[in-house]
């Protein structure tokens, strides 16, 4: 009964340091872009360091924040009122994907609509229709459209492609930076957008967990064990 009970407060032992003695690190980086025309992006971060074999890669986590934004203004330039007022939204897209180690393929879509706002039919913009007017009744300043940080998790990515000397290496490419306006029940003959500032801002943060090599773990058990018998 004393030895089936030492074995079992071994086995304890054991199970608590190698949880105590597990631990985590992240590493990040990130890139931005402006038009969907720009090439793809490289972003690399560094590899686990197993210390020369003293540590143990136990799980990797992979998660990619993205958010976007931009600042919208219109203006109805129809001079024909189509016996009617309309509305208008404005509308960002942004869309992007990535690869990374070991055949990773990831991304995301975001769409932003703006709440409809009424506009009236063209006032002439003071006698010059070619001049882009935002302000009401018949332009409008959306302001600044976008969406705050929002992540894509992959857990448990294989954890020999993250490990050793090197770099893990992620690219990005920015499939879709579109902003528009979007007008019920017809839409103007002529209109004018203004946008200024668009972004896309992607970053990558990668999570390692490791723990001691398996030796170490047993000489921490062992030293447990003495504990034990010295006591009993």
């Amino acid at each position: 009964m004393k030895y089936s009970r030492l074995v079992v407060a071994v086995v304890a032992c054991l199970c608590v340091c190698s949880a105590a003695m597990a631990d985590s690190y992240m590493v990040s980086g990130s890139t931005s872009f402006q038009s969907s025309l720009q090439p793809s992006v490289i972003v690399s971060v560094p590899k686990f360091d197993d210390m020369g074999g003293a540590l143990t890669l136990t799980n990797v986590l992979v998660q990619f924040c993205h958010n976007g934004a931009v600042e919208l203004q219109g203006d109805n330039d129809d001079p024909f009122d189509h016996g009617q007022s309309l509305f208008v939204r404005g509308q960002m897209i942004r869309s992007w994907s990535v690869t990374g180690p070991a055949g990773l393929n990831s991304g995301a879509t975001k769409i932003v609509n703006t709440a409809l706002v009424p506009l009236s039919p063209d006032d002439g913009d003071g006698g010059n229709n070619d001049l882009f007017d935002p302000t009401g009744p018949d332009g409008h300043n959306f302001g600044t459209v976008g969406y705050s940080t929002l992540i894509v998790s992959h857990p448990g990515e294989p954890t020999g492609a993250y490990s050793g000397v090197g770099t893990a290496d992620f690219e990005f490419f920015p499939d879709v930076l579109s902003q528009t306006l979007e007008f019920t029940p017809y839409v103007p003959d002529a209109w004018q957008l203004m946008v200024e500032n668009p972004i896309l801002n992607l970053e990558v943060k990668v999570t390692y967990t490791y723990t001691p090599e398996p030796s170490t773990l047993a000489l921490v058990g062992l030293g447990a064990l003495a504990l034990i018998r010295r006591k009993r």
